[in-house]
């Protein structure tokens, strides 16, 4: 499989916001051709631009940036911050940063600092992997080529002292190269490195430079920080950028940065764009996090870790309490009562060799347990260590997920990951360490369960989960691998194997199949933490915690492995449905999950505490008159006669009037366990049929263009014109004293200089064609005929005329074609949905996040609902859903997101919100009513998007209502109510 990368909204954000900073500043092109053109750090156009950023003022990118967060930090480099959550495609951005620097401003020197290894093996499996390169060379036409050097530890050799290629590579790269770009990886540690970087080498590059930092510092590079909050500016590794790299500027790409404890706030630099952890909770961008803990809150009882054996005569092992930290030696024929009375019964009875194969030297106890160094022994659980009361947790959660991953239309792959204390209790002497033989014998059991259970099940999805199974059972070992700091140094070829696929192939691990067509059955993984910042698999489900995380690292970093959006076999990222990453910790961290969602909250300013100044705005909003609403916040005892809000009724306030609040996560999707919503059997039956219609396959047909339509087509687009030069500006801020002696600026444009970028006219062509489907020969035709009646200008086949013919092109197809397109369905089985297993019987329950981000545990769900909780996800939602138990409904439910997706002639896809069964005006069930809710006032509020959203939507359910069912669409305005909207489909 290849992972395919997508175009996604936020990430273009980021990208906008990092190359605006740079507009109209004066860029210096006359320095050496190695180099990266140069520009002061002063410039005003660089503060104007940061500015405009940090308060929203550049196009449509609304600021998102708190104004205690404006802050700037002058190193006498430019600093600029990119805040992006874990998830979310920091790596992607910038790399393709880079491919924008270049196009737009012709920088073409980049040093990508990251602070450990795995970082370092991500990134650089990302830039080069083919994927990547492929979306580049998609994106930029081939006209952008990338080339990365990572700097590794360098092997001593003999005779003449020769840069390392790495830096030499990087340093050679010239500008009179149009369209390459040089960057350079490399770790903190190799940055400071003083025997690879300070060393005096016997061959010269750029003409005299023999020290490495001399060189990288004459390209005058950009430096890239990866994981900003491990290079604080007191750290040594920040110094050395500043006074040996001596970049022009350092952008900081991270979920994390440094703090600054004195002034207890973060250290940012001109923070351009923030994509908090909020946002990527609240969009769906990553998945929500499920927390889970094996033992009730009330009865934790105690916990015995063996630390150690003595050779003593008796002999003796000693124990420590893991919660207290207290230590313990008990002899040979001792009771672990001594220790705690919970343990009354259990006796020591051997120390040194035991009869495991597994553990060679550990304890034997009283009921045959054996204990190896490192274990955990729980006083409420006798049977097993309490590793091994995780571990069969953790495999009941993998083979629940990966069930319910399995069976979809297009399958995704499961991983789990593990993180532990010992390398030697994984690794062993031989890779077979007793805790990786405990967890295996588990998994045996497991596999042999899930076969006998789906023994009698004959659908052809069951019949290639069970060949999966059984494949997984036949080679166990195959099944799971780990990655340690210690298997860098291994020349074992099987530990080596599981590293690189761990590490360096994550597409291998997404996928069920080997190269040689066997299946693909590695997807448990187990770490000592090695794996954190930097390493993560989009298709991690689930994290067990058997080890301590340390002080230091934040909630949102130990889930962050896990947090990225799944993808499927085919490399499709999964987008629009709620997923959960299920995180297994013991019960010493049961208020993990209320931490985590204190440290996601604390990343906006301070939430209201009242109303005043805000009533008129949001009364205005709402249509009604201020003091109208003010009595009915009053009334409804959210807020007190001081316009204040009442504590006690903070949640449900800011539920029911979102508008008084800035974002705040929402309450499904951090959670102790997945927020699931059960499906009521009997009511999906009478809406059966119904659902059945709408998820058939269907395709989009187009009615064909006339060759006579096409040209005319092209004609109108460009003699409307679409020719477009692409111009930049020399600003001039000037700064005055006013009247009132303020000091004010005033900006001015001096010049105006050319930076149109002119393409073949083949390249045109084909991008052209790439873009609209136009023919090649048609568009050359028009243009011919169009340079005919006023000839081209010499520059006419730049990017920005590109541009506009494409955007004209799509609002012509937009206009000509609403009325010459249909949809037709595809006979065949439909499979698994999002309300169905595959064989069409309702599933018992689904994902509430699925469905609505609000649940309301106190409302009395309607009767003729399809579900047995009260869920929505706007005040209007919950509305409907109030008002439709009507006595002509028959049945009715929220359409899980994104389940019904109509495609759109005009590209991309619409999806409904409601679907109802109604009786006829004869009482029978003949009518189907689907409905999308909009969030405005009036028809006329749509914009024209919207409106042809609409108007396709609508055709598709006429198309298939084909008299065996019949099937009405309505848009449902803020303003309509819909009782009466049911009442007018009945006629």
């Amino acid at each position: 499989m290849q992972i395919r990368l997508q175009t996604l909204e936020h990430q273009q954000r980021a990208l906008k916001s990092i190359t605006h900073v740079f507009s109209g500043v004066d860029l210096d092109y006359s320095v050496a051709n190695e180099s990266n053109p140069e520009f002061d750090p002063l410039d005003p156009n660089l503060r104007h631009n940061i500015n405009e950023l940090q308060v929203g003022a550049f196009g449509d990118i609304q600021s998102s940036i708190p104004s205690g967060w404006r802050t700037r930090v002058d190193d006498g480099v430019l600093g600029i911050d990119v805040k992006m959550e874990t998830g979310t495609g920091k790596t992607l951005v910038y790399t393709q940063m880079m491919y924008e620097l270049n196009q737009l401003y012709g920088f073409m020197k980049f040093i990508i600092l990251v602070p450990s290894t795995p970082i370092k093996e991500g990134a650089k499996s990302f830039i080069q992997s083919d994927y990547a390169k492929q979306y580049f060379n998609d994106t930029y036409s081939g006209r952008i080529l990338l080339n990365l050097d990572v700097l590794d530890p360098q092997k001593a050799r003999k005779g003449r002292k020769m840069f390392p290629n790495a830096i030499f590579n990087f340093v050679s790269g010239s500008r009179l190269s149009k369209g390459h770009i040089s960057a350079l990886l490399m770790t903190d540690g190799m940055l400071q490195s003083k025997k690879t970087m300070e060393t005096n080498y016997d061959q010269m590059v750029l003409g005299s430079a023999s020290v490495p930092y001399d060189a990288l510092a004459a390209t005058k590079p950009i430096v890239i920080i990866d994981e900003p909050h491990r290079f604080r500016r007191e750290n040594k590794a920040y110094q050395v950028i500043l006074e040996k790299l001596q970049p022009q500027a350092i952008v900081r790409f991270g979920a994390t940065f440094p703090s600054l404890e004195k002034e207890k706030r973060k250290d940012y630099n001109n923070l351009i764009f923030n994509l908090g952890a909020i946002d990527a909770f609240n969009d769906q961008l990553v998945k929500g996090v499920a927390i889970q803990f094996p033992q009730d809150e009330s009865d934790k009882g105690v916990r015995l870790k063996l630390t150690n054996l003595l050779p003593t005569k008796p002999k003796t092992a000693s124990f420590q309490d893991i919660d207290t930290k207290k230590s313990f030696t008990i002899e040979v024929g001792e009771s672990l009562g001594s220790i705690d009375g919970d343990f009354a019964g259990i006796d020591v009875v051997g120390a040194g060799k035991t009869s495991n194969p597994a553990i060679k030297s550990g304890v034997t106890l009283s009921n045959d347990q054996i204990l190896a160094k490192g274990d955990i022994l729980s006083s409420k659980v006798y049977s097993d260590t309490y590793q091994g009361l995780m571990m069969a947790r953790a495999l009941d959660n993998h083979f629940e997920i990966e069930w319910e991953n399995f069976r979809r239309g297009v399958k995704v792959k499961t991983l789990s990951l593990f993180f532990i204390d010992s390398i030697e209790s994984y690794r062993g002497e031989n890779n077979d360490g007793h805790l990786r033989r405990r967890f295996e014998q588990l998994l045996s059991a497991k596999l042999k369960e899930k076969i006998e259970q789906f023994k009698n099940n004959n659908s052809l999805v069951v019949k290639d989960y069970v060949e999966y199974l059984r494949a997984s059972l036949d080679d166990v070992s195959a099944t799971n691998g780990g990655y340690f700091s210690a298997d860098n140094s291994t020349a074992d070829e099987a530990i080596q194997a599981e590293v690189d696929q761990i590490l360096r192939d994550k597409q291998s691990l997404l996928s069920f199949k080997n190269e040689d067509g066997s299946l693909n059955t590695r997807r448990f993984i187990f770490s000592k933490w090695t794996l954190r910042e930097g390493w993560d698999n989009p298709n991690v489900f689930q994290i067990v915690k058997l080890r301590s995380s340390g002080s230091e690292i934040s909630k949102l970093q130990e889930v962050g492995r896990g947090l990225r959006l799944p993808v499927d076999v085919n490399g499709t990222r999964l987008s629009g449905e709620q997923f959960y990453l299920t995180y297994l910790i013991d019960f010493t961290e049961e208020e993990f999950a209320d931490q985590l969602v204190k440290e996601v909250n604390s990343d906006i300013d301070a939430q209201i505490t009242s109303v005043e100044g805000l009533l008129e705005k949001i009364a205005l909003k709402r249509g009604i008159d201020p003091d109208d609403l003010f009595m009915e916040l009053l009334h409804a005892g959210y807020i007190d006669r001081h316009q204040k809000i009442k504590p006690e009724k903070q949640d449900e306030f800011f539920e029911q009037y979102p508008e008084f609040t800035g974002k705040r996560l929402d309450s499904d999707k951090i959670v102790r366990e997945k927020k699931t919503v059960g499906i009521r059997q009997q009511k999906f039956f009478e809406l059966k049929d119904l659902w059945e219609k709408i998820n058939a396959k269907y395709f989009l047909k187009l009615d064909d263009l006339s060759s006579e339509e096409v040209d005319a087509c092209i004609a109108s687009i460009l003699d409307e014109g679409v020719y477009s030069a692409q111009v930049g500006r020399f600003q001039e801020e000037e700064f005055f004293i006013n009247d009132k002696g303020e000091l004010e600026s005033r900006r001015s444009t001096r010049s105006t200089f050319d930076t149109t970028e002119v393409i073949s006219y083949g390249e045109w062509l084909q991008l052209a064609y790439k873009q609209t489907y136009l023919p090649v020969e048609k568009i050359h035709k028009g243009l011919v005929a169009a340079n005919r009646k006023k000839k081209l200008p010499k520059d006419f086949f730049n990017k920005a005329t590109l541009g506009r013919f494409v955007t004209s092109f799509i609002v012509w197809m937009q206009k000509e074609m609403i009325n010459r397109f249909s949809y037709s369905q595809v006979e065949g089985i439909c499979g698994a949905t999002a309300l169905t297993d595959e064989s069409g019987w309702p599933l018992e329950k689904i994902i509430q996040g699925n469905l609505g981000v609000h649940r309301k545990d106190n409302e009395k769900v309607p009767e003729k609902f399809l579900y047995d909780a009260f869920i929505y996800d706007s005040p209007k939602e919950g509305q409907t859903i109030r008002d439709s138990g009507l006595e002509e409904v028959v049945v009715y439910g929220k359409i899980p997101r994104r389940s019904i997706q109509v495609p759109l002639y005009f590209g991309g896809t619409t999806s409904p919100d409601f679907m109802y069964v109604l009786k006829g005006e004869d009482g029978k069930m003949s009518l189907n009513f689907i409905i999308e809710t909009k969030d405005v006032e009036r028809e006329t509020d749509l914009r024209g998007s919207e409106q042809l959203r609409i108007a396709a939507a609508q055709r598709f359910f006429e198309s298939i209502d084909d008299g065996s069912i019949n099937v009405s669409f309505r848009a449902q305005l803020k303003s309509d109510d819909i009782v009466s909207m049911i009442k007018e489909i009945r006629g």
